[in-house]
């Protein structure tokens, strides 16, 4: 075989198998998106009952309860000098789980968000029905679409890579059945004449 063949080849078939590997990371991180720990990523802890509330202003603010809660039998006030409430509890029409809760973390609920457009920044009063956590919604947003983003770049590069890889194993291939090894000329020697 031809030493062009066997560079080909060998080429290919480790360009192959990177992109496989580059495929399947990306696939994984793909795979990812929406597991994010709400108790990780919560700016306020907040438990059954009346609690103390800092609100920045600014974002928004989504509310995570435990997925053992019903959406109906949980209520959320958040309330200050005004007495004034504007965060709701949207449940689907048998009650069990609050809308879109399709995309949720495994084992939490999104029950409500603390809109920066009906609350200023201050200090208020919570009064809710189960313990819950406070996340920043840009944040997780920004994460999750990065992480997304990640995942299909993974993907679309490590394929990129196998097509190369292939394209190198075939004309690695046709080298090989095409081209001869050079053949070492022989050197005759003549007698030296007189």
């Amino acid at each position: 075989m031809h030493v062009a063949g066997k560079v080909f080849l060998g080429l290919g078939a480790v360009l192959l198998v990177l992109g496989l590997v580059m495929a399947g990371g990306g696939r994984d991180s793909l795979g990812d998106v929406g597991d994010w720990d709400p108790e990780e990523k919560s700016e306020f802890s907040g438990t059954e009952g009346f609690s103390s509330y800092t609100y920045p202003g600014g974002m928004d603010k989504i509310v995570m309860v435990r997925d053992n809660v019903r959406c109906d039998e949980f209520t959320i006030d958040m309330t200050n000098q005004t007495e004034e409430n504007h965060v709701g509890v949207d449940c689907e029409d048998d009650g069990e789980k609050p809308w879109g809760w399709e995309d949720d973390p495994p084992g939490w609920y999104h029950m409500a968000t603390i809109s920066p457009w009906e609350y200023s920044s201050g200090e208020y009063t919570i009064e809710a029905g189960a313990d819950y956590e406070i996340v920043d919604a840009w944040e997780v947003l920004g994460e999750e679409l990065g992480e997304a983003a990640g995942g299909l770049m993974g993907i679309l590069g490590g394929v990129g890579l196998s097509g190369c890889g292939v394209c190198f194993v075939l004309l690695g291939g046709i080298l090989a059945l095409v081209l001869k090894d050079p053949k070492e000329a022989t050197q005759m020697q003549m007698p030296p004449s007189v």
